[in-house]
């Protein structure tokens, strides 16, 4: 691993050298910013590495605050623990995963073992993902075991092939900004996306395992709603504790690289566990 400090002020991240090289000279992503709802498992290769030059680093710096805060405040559930492991739902190209395991590595030296089972219906992405998360192994010297699972789903009936494939429990079930594309294509009918995953997941939790949600705070055209609303009204139905959670409406997040400086994206996040 290279000397680069990794430092969060303000919830303003510099991507590390090497993550930067990967995604922009390996894997050809470009900086092409969108003004819509998103619908990113219909997008074709170039489509998604616009997404990688543009979101990738995002979710990246998203992920990397939350859990870096996360795990500075629980670092004595996870103390004596070597391994971890996570299920991100709408994986996408990870940049909330390697988010993720940058924070365990700066705050969490003891884990020498992440096991990853990520799941997306765009298999230009995850081949994106699996290209990053070798690559990050090798640089951080991590043991890191994949598992990328190209699925899609039409409707909530296609969950069910979703719970059939987690056969274990989870110390993480996390979804970044992936929610939202359910909301836009009504794949769950009139049903409350939000509140149909939190239910899904709540049972795939390890005794100390939490959920993580994070989305966009966009009005949404077909739900007509706002979807941190829709996130609230989620919670409220679902039988779970929010551990955690972003200040007022959204929070803003920022990340400087190589093509472009100080980028700025606003989500809204909560962090819930099993009931006590």
């Amino acid at each position: 691993m290279s000397n680069e400090v990794y430092t969060i002020k303000d919830r303003k991240v510099v991507l590390p050298t090497w993550l930067d090289t990967i995604i922009f000279d390996d894997l050809s992503a470009s900086y092409c910013r969108q003004k819509k709802d998103m619908v990113v498992l219909e997008w074709n290769r170039d489509d998604v590495r616009k997404y990688l030059g543009t979101y990738f680093p995002r979710s990246y710096a998203e992920a990397f605050c939350i859990f870096g805060d996360f795990f500075s405040k629980e670092k004595n559930v996870y103390e004596n623990c070597q391994e971890l492991s996570i299920f991100d739902f709408g994986c996408g190209t990870g940049g909330e995963i390697i988010g993720f395991i940058m924070a365990v590595k700066k705050q969490l030296p003891n884990i020498k073992k992440i096991s990853i089972k990520a799941l997306d219906g765009n298999s230009y992405a995850l081949r994106c993902l699996e290209c990053i998360l070798e690559k990050t192994a090798k640089i951080l010297c991590l043991d890191i075991e994949t598992n990328l699972i190209p699925v899609i789903i039409d409707d909530f009936y296609d969950m069910q092939v979703v719970e059939q494939t987690i056969t274990q429990s989870y110390d993480f079930v996390i979804s970044f900004k992936a929610i939202c594309e359910f909301v836009t294509k009504q794949q769950f009918e009139q049903q409350n996306p939000y509140e149909h995953i939190i239910n899904i997941f709540m049972s795939k939790l390890s005794d100390k395992g939490v959920i993580c949600l994070a989305d966009v705070t966009s009005f949404n055209a077909v739900s007509q709603d706002w979807l941190p609303t829709m996130l609230d009204n989620a919670s409220k139905a679902c039988n779970i504790d929010i551990l955690y959670r972003n200040r007022g409406f959204n929070e803003d997040y920022h990340i400087t690289h190589t093509h472009h400086k100080n980028d700025t994206s606003k989500i809204a996040w909560r962090i819930y566990e099993n009931k006590k």
